[in-house]
């Protein structure tokens, strides 16, 4: 018999370890335990989760839009320009609902108001699944609109209440990654269940995680207190509910310790640099009850603000055209299948995560060390880096010189928005939030409606005769399309232009932020 500590015995022990190690089940549990570690918690990634999810659904039928744009022509006769339509008018109908959600989302209980929306936004779906002509395909897209304009001010509202300052950047970089997989859902589970059983399925099915979704919400998360008493630091295995807090208020109970401010990254940075606010903007009194009109009107003064606003409705022209018609200058550009195009798509969206992700954690190192305007300026660079990359991709005819810079181009697109979405609420007293997000998601929107339209019309005008889709033409007009992406790469050139000059503003108008939490909080408010 061999002994314990006998070569061979210590060569099964060793074999034994190594087989334990490669087993799926431990494999497995060290990614689930590396991802807790990157969300901080399980409290925070429940969170992050579920906020991703309503980023996936909006985008989702976005990217649906596009993908089954070959039996819409067919079904019901339109024109690429009329696509872009159809992608239009949700954007404008959610544009008209968003300063006001922006006020309720300040005022009433946001978990509510999105899971809600959520429930309303499913029963659109399956209204346009049934439509039957253009026309009432477009009134169920102005209903689904309508419904979808929550999302973006009880995010940011509730997101800037869950997770402190200093780690923002990445936070949105994580939820975000939620708006880049919709798309790719969108893309490619819509587009392939319309060629496999009709386009009507592929906005139906969209209805079925949307109903899961809105129940995970209620189920899983808690309003939080608005001021911060209910941040989740890293490692929190618990949400605290905002009613909770509340209740500890009003017994005189041991109630969570209130945020420290000097741990709020943007606002310790201009307090080290001595940054002086604007006085005529530092807020004296709690803007919870300030009426809307006033209140568009004081997040429209701070100058940083005004301008990522512009930027990201100038970047936002680009994205949306991409998200609408990127299957189509596949198909057309390079003569691929509906199934390859939207295949290679699903790379192109790998880039745009690891953008979205990397930028956020870029910019917020930066900040750390102490680079005051690192999220305006990781936004205006990527912009900028985006538009040079994309051209020389969109010029070629070969798709092996195409692919590897429309990958980078996606990931620089994608990169902006986690650094700018966390510099918006740096720049804002958290009263405000909602409203700020909904007069920013209206200038979007009215960005997202329209940026199809011209991808569509300028294709058709560029692509000469036979160019509209219905009549075959969206096969032979793959230079005109490629066309329409070249133009539209302008607005998004200047949209990194402009965040430069908000580098300069950021610094103060952070400080007034400060200034305005300051004279309007209690102490134990954070």
């Amino acid at each position: 018999m061999t002994g314990v500590g006998s070569p061979d015995e210590m060569k099964t022990l060793e074999r034994s370890s190594q087989h334990e190690r490669g087993h799926p089940s431990r494999r497995a549990g060290g990614l689930i335990e590396r991802v807790l570690e990157r969300a901080g918690g399980s409290a925070r990634l429940r969170v992050i989760v579920l906020f991703a999810g309503v980023e996936a659904l909006a985008n989702a039928d976005t990217g649906t839009v596009g993908a089954i744009a070959p039996q819409l022509e067919s079904s019901l006769h339109v024109t690429t320009g009329e696509i872009g339509l159809i992608a239009a008018v949700a954007a404008l109908a959610g544009a008209v609902g968003t300063v006001p959600v922006g006020m309720l989302t300040d005022r009433l209980h946001r978990l509510n108001l999105l899971s809600i929306s959520i429930v309303f936004w499913c029963g659109a779906q399956i209204a346009s699944a049934f439509s039957t002509s253009f026309a009432m395909l477009v009134l169920t897209r102005v209903a689904l609109g309508a419904v979808t304009a929550t999302s973006g001010p009880t995010i940011a509202s509730l997101t800037g209440d869950f997770f402190p300052a200093r780690e923002r950047a990445k936070i949105w970089g994580l939820i975000l990654t939620g708006e880049l997989i919709g798309s790719g859902i969108g893309v490619f589970g819509s587009g392939n269940l319309a060629s496999a059983l009709s386009w009507r399925y592929g906005f139906a099915w969209l209805a079925v995680p949307g109903l899961a979704l809105a129940f995970a919400i209620r189920r899983l998360l808690v309003e939080p207190a608005r001021g911060g008493q209910s941040r989740l630091e890293p490692g929190a295995e618990e949400l605290i509910d905002a009613a909770e807090v509340e209740e500890d208020g009003e017994s005189g109970a041991e109630s969570p310790p209130p945020v420290d401010r000097e741990q709020e990254l943007a606002q310790d940075v201009v307090r080290r640099e001595h940054e002086q606010p604007h006085e005529e903007l530092v807020l004296h009194e709690d803007p919870i009850g300030m009426p809307l009109l006033e209140a568009v009107r004081y997040v429209l003064r701070v100058r940083t603000n005004l301008v990522l606003i512009v930027a990201n409705a100038l970047g936002y022209l680009f994205f949306a055209g991409v998200q609408t018609f990127a299957v189509v200058l596949l198909r057309s550009r390079y003569g691929l299948s509906e199934g390859a195009a939207t295949s290679l798509l699903l790379v192109v969206g790998i880039g745009a995560l690891v953008g979205v992700v990397l930028a956020g954690r870029i910019a917020d190192k930066m900040l750390r060390r102490g680079r005051i305007s690192a999220r305006v300026t990781v936004g205006a660079a990527c912009y900028m880096a985006a538009a040079a990359i994309f051209v020389p991709g969109l010029l070629s005819p070969v798709l092996f010189v195409s692919m590897p810079l429309f990958v980078l181009g996606a990931a620089a697109l994608a990169a902006p928005d986690s650094p700018l979405n966390a510099a918006r609420l740096d720049i804002m007293h958290p009263r405000l939030w909602g409203r700020a997000e909904g007069v920013r998601t209206f200038l979007f929107m009215i960005s997202f409606a329209v940026g199809p339209l011209l991808f569509g019309f300028i294709s058709e005008a560029l692509g000469g005769p036979g160019a509209s889709a219905a009549h075959g033409g969206s096969v032979r007009s793959g230079s005109g399309m490629a066309y329409a992406f070249l133009i539209m790469l302008v607005p998004m050139a200047a949209a990194g232009v402009s965040l430069l000059w908000a580098r300069r503003t950021y610094p103060r108008d952070v400080a007034t932020a400060a200034a305005s939490i300051d004279a309007t909080c209690e102490p134990s408010e954070g």
